[in-house]
């Protein structure tokens, strides 16, 4: 029976999961693609059942996410990092003796565009979700469809082989578990002895290694050779699996 209704939804999916691509221009005189920015709405339909998935699934998250993700978390808002933020920077102010710290700012550049389909599935498995979950998921965001509006008349037909989509409901808590891979690196980074990857701001809390904003990610580490290399083969690491 849930077979036969994983195929059901699925080809409902490819019927309502089609969507139309318009260029708006962002300049006075456009000459080059960067100054169009594209707009893809979803349809209603395929939002409404986007939109159960995602009160069904957003309950869990602040269980399923690491402290240091605060956006789009229920009981958690970006502030809370800001402030955390703050403080930090009034230590490393503070802070006198030959160690000396750094904020590294990311700016995880089209990160909605560059994920791997495998990854978020193995990211959704490795996280305990069902399997029929899963495949709904993955059907959300592999059915996917394009047609550009050129003209004001549809052209082609597109089907993307990775990435989510900006105005899809799912897309901020795809991406919000998939930096549980993330998190999960630089905390065991951080709690190897000496690796100088991650602060505390006193002697008794736990380390911070890293704070995030949405797409935008802080990064505290000690300024020498030694820590930078790890911090570099763990974003080398990352990029690897994220795309």
């Amino acid at each position: 029976m849930s077979g036969q209704l994983l195929t059901a939804l699925g080809k409902i999916l490819k019927e309502i999961n089609h969507t139309f691509i318009t260029l708006i221009p962002k300049v006075g005189n456009p000459s080059y693609i960067a100054h169009f920015r594209p707009i893809s709405p979803c349809l209603i339909v395929y939002k409404t059942i986007a939109k159960i998935l995602v009160n069904r699934m957003r309950p869990l998250l602040n269980k399923l996410a690491s402290p240091y993700q605060s956006a789009f978390i229920q009981g958690r808002t970006i502030h809370d990092n800001i402030l955390l933020t703050h403080e930090i920077m009034r230590k490393f102010n503070r802070c006198t003796g030959k160690t000396s710290w750094i904020p590294i700012k990311l700016d995880i550049e089209k990160a909605y565009d560059r994920l791997e389909w495998d990854f978020i599935k193995k990211c959704l498995q490795e996280l305990g979700f069902h399997s029929r979950w899963v495949s709904w998921m993955m059907e959300c965001i592999s059915f996917v469809s394009y047609s550009l509006i050129v003209n004001d008349e549809p052209n082609g037909f597109l089907h993307p082989s990775r990435g989510i989509r900006q105005v899809d409901p799912l897309s901020p808590y795809i991406f919000i578990l998939c930096m549980e891979v993330f998190s999960s690196l630089l905390c065991q980074e951080s709690n190897i002895g000496g690796s100088g990857v991650g602060i505390k701001l006193c002697p008794k809390s736990v380390k911070i290694p890293y704070l995030l904003f949405a797409d935008n990610c802080l990064l505290f580490c000690k300024t020498n050779q030694q820590t930078c290399y790890r911090l570099k083969a763990i974003l080398d690491c990352f990029c690897t699996l994220l795309g």
